[in-house]
């Protein structure tokens, strides 16, 4: 009819005044009177997808900055709350696995919501949650207390990582996304590397339990910098106007998914997502890593440095540990995902857990802090690959509709090794009577587990040849 004849001749011209804003006529005579040739098209297009968008990219980076440094502030100060309420190596394992295994339980829910309300509501709200868990930790006064503060702090976690990864795949493409992450990244470490040096003063001079009142507070006020800084970028599903106008012609309603339906389709396109080999194989990589990391750098690092018997370091001390670990991670963020988007996100996933699992087997034995301090920046390299280069893999090898659950199985299996390793290691630890026997396995396992990744992505190659 006349009404959808209309509303196709105005989209129409919305459409084309898009495309000329991305490709304007050029009075070079070679463009054929401005028509736009495959090659220009082409070249523009290529341009464009690897060019990061910093407009959208600061803001969040900002943001992440002060997220970071709230982080920082509380890492060297842990191993002394332990000691002020006796717990053994293992109850501080699961302490610290009570985070992973929050992050478990909300990473599904977490993808739904932030796919159905947006990304913006999740990466503002969910502060508030981490602010009442890190809060609570200065209150504690038993076991009891410290796990379920560390519960409410894993499920803000969970909403706000997956919203803060769905708005970086949002805003890139395969041709620059880990190069859009190392920005974010590197904000997110420049916190982390300026809140420990804060952190231990802090805890050295106004005392432990006021330290995390004050971080829990600056957790609340970020929820106002975050809604005053950051916009929405879930990309609205592709509509023309004259289906809606046919829709309301035959009285049509949009059906709407309910949660549980919602919930009940993620988990069946994780088993479709599971059956492609490239994902399986990142995802179960990525739980070995996990499993490796929160046993060691997460449970026994921490009392390594501070141990009596050993380096005995005090808060400000392991503060500036932690603050050199993540100023590596700044200063090498950009330069690392550039080699992860050029060379392959596999190669970077590979050398990154290389570094890791030498560097844990090298730490027991170092014997003065400028053997440890080699030692862990080299754990800080890996770790710098490791922070971008499995995402930004699942993110180009997943269909965009599927991309959310993709990340959520991804961030699932580190979780689940999060929760197991950090468990596990503790009570390996307790079990043996000895911290570098325990860093050691931590070691022997990663280095096993990218034995195996390396060996399948070199068969994948050869099949790939071979067809």
């Amino acid at each position: 009819n006349k009404e959808n004849d209309q509303i196709r001749i105005e989209y129409s011209k919305k459409q084309a005044q898009l495309f000329l804003d991305i490709f304007p006529p050029s009075p070079n005579p070679s463009y054929n009177n401005h028509n736009i040739t495959k090659t220009i098209f082409t070249s523009q297009l290529h341009t464009l997808a690897s060019t990061i968008d910093s407009k959208r990219t600061i803001p969040i980076s900002v943001s992440m900055l002060l997220v970071g440094s709230s982080v920082g502030i509380v890492t060297p100060i842990m191993p002394f709350v332990v000691e002020n309420l006796g717990l053994t190596t293992g109850e501080y394992g699961a302490v610290v696995s009570a985070f992973a295994l929050a992050k478990i339980i909300g990473n599904v829910p977490s993808a739904i919501l932030v796919e159905r309300h947006g990304r913006k509501p999740y990466l503002v709200y969910s502060l508030s949650l981490i602010s009442l868990g890190v809060g609570g930790i200065g209150l504690a006064s038993c076991f009891e207390h410290l796990f379920c503060c560390r519960l409410f702090v894993g499920f803000g976690v969970a909403a706000l990582s997956t919203a803060a990864t769905m708005t970086i795949a949002d805003i890139s493409t395969p041709l620059n996304r880990a190069s859009t992450m190392a920005p974010i990244m590197s904000a997110f470490a420049a916190g982390t590397a300026l809140g420990p040096a804060i952190g231990g003063i802090m805890a050295d001079h106004i005392g432990i339990s006021k330290t995390f009142y004050l971080v829990g507070c600056s957790y609340l006020a970020l929820t106002l910098v975050n809604r005053g800084l950051l916009e929405e970028t879930k990309v609205k599903p592709t509509t023309f106007p004259w289906n809606d106008v046919h829709k309301r012609q035959n009285g049509q309603k949009e059906n709407k998914e309910t949660i549980a339906d919602a919930f009940q389709n993620a988990i069946g396109q994780w088993s479709e997502l599971m059956s492609d080999g490239r994902v399986r194989g990142v995802v179960a990589m990525n739980g070995f890593y996990w499993f490796a990391l929160s046993g060691s750098q997460m449970t026994l690092l921490p009392l390594l440095l501070t141990d009596p018997t050993g380096l005995a370091l005090s808060a400000t001390s392991v503060g500036k540990v932690y603050m050199g670990m993540s100023l590596v991670q700044v200063m090498c963020n950009p330069t690392l995902a550039k080699f992860a988007d050029k060379m392959g996100k596999e190669k970077a996933i590979l050398f990154g857990c290389a570094l890791i699992s030498s560097s844990m087997a090298t730490l027991p034995f170092c014997t003065d802090t400028n053997h440890v301090a080699a030692t862990l920046g080299l754990w800080s390299l890996g770790s710098t690959m490791l922070s971008t280069a499995p995402v930004a893999y699942v993110s180009d090898v997943v269909h965009a509709e599927k991309r959310a659950q993709g990340i959520a199985l991804l961030r699932t299996a580190g979780d689940v090794g999060f929760l197991l390793g950090a468990a596990g290691t503790g009570a390996f630890a307790d079990w043996m009577g000895n911290l570098d026997v325990a860093m050691q396995s931590s070691a022997g396992l990663l280095v096993s587990a990218t034995g195996w990744f390396a060996a399948r992505c070199f068969l994948e190659k050869k099949l790939e040849q071979q067809n």
